[in-house]
């Protein structure tokens, strides 16, 4: 059980404005992570900055608390682990409580265009052009969410992306089109050696929770 333990993924999650009802919301999240790695929750800055020094498998930002000028010197920390070859994913709380005028400096720090796109529910398609076969059969070939997008996106950069089938999916509104090119809520670019993720999902989908997972390598 002991070298069971050693060889386990760690994934970090840096929860600084961790809300109390955050485990409640991610609980199918969180017991997934944590039957397939060994999970820290870190909500001080000073921890997230020594975890991620220790060079975790992947890094989880779940809420905004990166984006605040206080703890900018945190985002860079990531950054830089991203930079010499690590994983972390925007997610959780941070679509849910990120002012949009803060998505694009936040994002441009590591050198991403991405900024602030529609707010909204739609179904989101998987885009094959860009995600390998074998983790495209574990992923869904497409599903609904109620989410932040980001725009400026490489369509290289969009693990999913909109068609001509995507409307507002609204309970008040009529259905209009909300296939925008450039806008995704599933993005996972680049950085360095490494890789930055961002899932814009505000209602924990189950769908979200798989692409979370393979963003980890999990």
């Amino acid at each position: 059980m002991a070298a069971e333990n050693v060889t386990r993924p760690q994934v970090v999650l840096i929860s600084l404005n961790c809300e109390p009802f955050f485990d409640e919301m991610y609980r199918s999240l969180l017991t997934e992570l944590e039957s397939k790695a060994s999970l820290k929750r870190v909500k001080e800055a000073d921890s997230a900055i020594r975890l991620l020094s220790e060079q975790p498998s992947a890094a989880l930002i779940t809420d905004e608390a990166l984006a605040n000028t206080e703890n900018a010197h945190v985002w860079e920390a990531v950054l830089q682990y991203v930079r010499q070859g690590g994983i972390s994913v925007i997610m959780g709380h941070f679509p849910s409580y990120i002012k949009p005028a803060s998505i694009k400096p936040f994002f441009a720090k590591a050198g991403l265009q991405w900024e602030a796109g529609s707010y909204h529910r739609t179904t989101l398609v998987l885009n094959r052009e860009v995600v390998a076969n074998d983790l495209a059969t574990k992923l869904p070939p497409q599903y609904s969410q109620k989410a932040l997008f980001v725009k400026n996106v490489a369509p290289a950069n969009a693990w999913y992306h909109t068609d001509e089938s995507s409307v507002v999916e609204s309970r008040v509104f009529a259905p209009t089109s909300a296939n925008i090119m450039g806008e995704t809520a599933v993005a996972f670019a680049s950085v360095g050696h490494g890789k930055l993720g961002y899932v814009g999902d505000v209602n924990a989908e189950e769908g979200s929770d798989v692409v979370i997972l393979a963003m980890c390598g999990l």
